[in-house]
């Protein structure tokens, strides 16, 4: 797909398909309830006494900067492969993505 793309479109692209998975993956419950299942399952929901999920998985699959950030680095390592410049993609998808949620929460 990459090299039927212009380089910006690509990165538009990937930017709104990670900003998407992000808030679908640590947002959204999903169709039949199965996302918001999942991150249950794996402690999303299993409080402590300072009111945050137990776990480390459980309090990072509740953030959408934190999916974000691993959906970005999916993104830009699957539309640019291992290339020694693969790592500024990743940050900056991850950083359009961040942008994205917070105008979206206001």
């Amino acid at each position: 797909m990459r090299e039927t793309l212009e380089p910006v479109s690509l990165f538009i692209l990937l930017t709104l398909a990670t900003y998407r998975l992000a808030r679908l993956i640590a947002i959204d419950d999903g169709p039949a309830d199965v996302l918001l299942k999942l991150r249950s399952l794996w402690g999303a929901y299993d409080y402590g006494e300072n009111g945050q999920a137990r776990t480390s998985l459980g309090r990072g699959l509740t953030c959408p900067y934190c999916v974000g950030f691993w959906v970005a680095g999916l993104a830009a390592f699957g539309a640019y492969g291992f290339t020694p410049g693969v790592i500024v993609y990743w940050f900056a998808l991850a950083g359009a993505q961040s942008l994205l949620q917070e105008l979206g929460q206001r």
